[in-house]
């Protein structure tokens, strides 16, 4: 499942912020396959990352989605915060030249570290219409769930007196 589309980019950031990183030299049109690149690079971090939490590719979230003559129907699309993430990260990777401070950067910095929250089991993707995004990688019914939980061995006056 892709997480983002060229149309998600010009919603979030315009048309003619895309057609300058994508076509510099004419500014004529976006080139959709540095869009499609710059995408399928953010999905595949995202997709390293959640694969440690969630059985990929992830299911989607059903939303509502009425049609004329069917209201109850509904589609499958990503989480939304999972399409934000994915268009922070593919809009810093068509930028060539950046400054640490700026706020393209800090979206995408921002972005990773959600991303890493969510694999590291504080943070989750959730469904605003309910359910879960996909089924979780672990055999347990919650992301995070600890498979093994053990403390290293302390040396202590007890146990060293044999080693003089």
């Amino acid at each position: 499942m892709d997480y983002a589309t060229q149309q998600d980019l010009i919603d979030r950031f315009g048309e003619p912020e895309l057609i300058q990183l994508t076509d510099p030299e004419n500014q004529a049109a976006i080139d959709p396959a540095r869009i499609d690149r710059a995408l399928a690079d953010a999905t595949a971090l995202a997709d390293g990352l959640l694969g440690k939490i969630y059985a990929l590719p992830l299911a989607g979230c059903t939303k509502p989605d009425p049609q004329p003559g069917n209201p109850g129907a509904t589609a499958q699309v990503p989480p939304p915060q999972l399409t934000r993430i994915c268009c922070d990260l593919a809009r810093y990777y068509l930028y060539d030249d950046l400054a640490p401070d700026a706020e393209v950067y800090r979206r995408y910095k921002a972005a990773t570290v959600e991303l890493q929250a969510i694999a590291g089991g504080s943070a989750r993707l959730v469904c605003p219409w309910g359910g879960e995004p996909g089924a979780f990688a672990s055999r347990g019914e919650t992301a995070g769930e600890t498979l093994a939980d053990f403390a290293p061995r302390g040396i202590g006056r007890d146990v060293d007196e044999g080693y003089r």
